[in-house]
């Protein structure tokens, strides 16, 4: 199946819905579910285009163009989740690809998991760029409070110009700060990434606080920060973004990043540092503003 802009949707058949995580990077996370395999979204940082490569596929024009989606994830979940060994353990959805993409309002894959996890009584949490989070707002609630649930919101920017240009097929970041309070209102956990952070982009004081300020103001609070991995099969798409849109930054990227995939453990330092500093200052003062907005019963939902 294609639609109007040429991507190529592929229905495959799954053994299981759960993968087992096993990374020193992520020691909390032991399981992730992944309802497609690509992503329409497109955008340049992406980490997750390796995953194509297991495919003998183009990680630059075919993770997005062909995307995969597992056709029986909701059944095959459901099975996982009734074994006899199954621990009830934390699940991780949308690890490798957004389970919001636009192919998810035909076939609700992401939808039928998280009833699934309800039924079931495991906790998750899921991660999403786009705002078709909010039609599934009253399952999410519900899983938080029978299983535990977090929705995390990735916002990259509030420039809306420059994430136009990171990321070519996503809901603006004011859209996305939409769907932010209206999960929150709808009683869902909901949190705020900064990630990716690109040095000269998207790293500068006055924006990283833009964006931590608007997720306290419109109901999240900060999950994570992630500065850019430059994995091998992400590294062309972005190398040539930036020698399009930026070639003034190509010598930053080559001597913060080298030939590897992370960034220097300086520059990594300075903004755990630089993050740390903002969600100080700005912490406190939310906590304190919802406080005196739910004593005064103007908000609907705890925090």
């Amino acid at each position: 199946m294609t639609n109007g802009d040429r991507t190529r949707y592929i229905e495959i058949d799954v053994r299981s819905a759960l993968n087992r995580v096993d990374s020193y990077r992520l020691p909390g996370l032991k399981w992730s579910l992944n309802p497609y395999r690509g992503c329409r979204h497109g955008c340049v940082y992406c980490y997750a285009r390796y995953t194509h490569t297991f495919l003998e596929l183009d990680p630059d024009a075919d993770f997005t163009g062909t995307v995969f989606v597992k056709r029986n994830l909701v059944q095959a979940l459901r099975e996982d989740l009734r074994r006899p060994g199954w621990r009830r353990e934390h699940v991780s959805i949308g690890t490798a690809t957004d389970p919001y993409q636009p192919i998810e309002g035909r076939y609700r894959l992401t939808r039928g998991a998280l009833e699934v996890l309800y039924e079931q009584l495991t906790p998750a949490s899921l991660v999403t760029k786009n705002t078709m989070a909010v039609r599934d707002a009253e399952i999410m609630a519900a899983l938080a409070q029978r299983a535990g649930f977090r929705l995390i919101m990735s916002i990259t920017t509030l420039d809306e110009a420059l994430a136009r240009r990171l990321e070519p097929d996503v809901p603006g970041p004011q859209q996305r700060l939409a769907a932010v309070r209206a999960l929150a209102q709808a009683g869902v956990p909901v949190a705020v990434a900064v990630a990716p952070i690109l040095p000269g982009l998207n790293d500068d004081v006055a924006g990283l606080k833009a964006v931590i300020e608007a997720a306290y103001d419109h109901g999240a609070d900060i999950a994570f920060h992630q500065v850019l991995r430059l994995y091998d099969a992400t590294r062309p798409t972005f190398f040539r973004y930036l020698e399009t849109e930026r070639p003034d930054l190509l010598p930053l990227y080559r001597r913060t990043y080298g030939a590897g995939r992370e960034a220097a453990p300086s520059y990594r330092e300075a903004i755990a540092a630089r993050i740390a500093a903002l969600e100080r200052r700005w912490r406190p003062r939310q906590s304190e503003k919802r406080l005196a907005e739910t004593t005064a019963g103007q908000l609907a939902f705890e925090w």
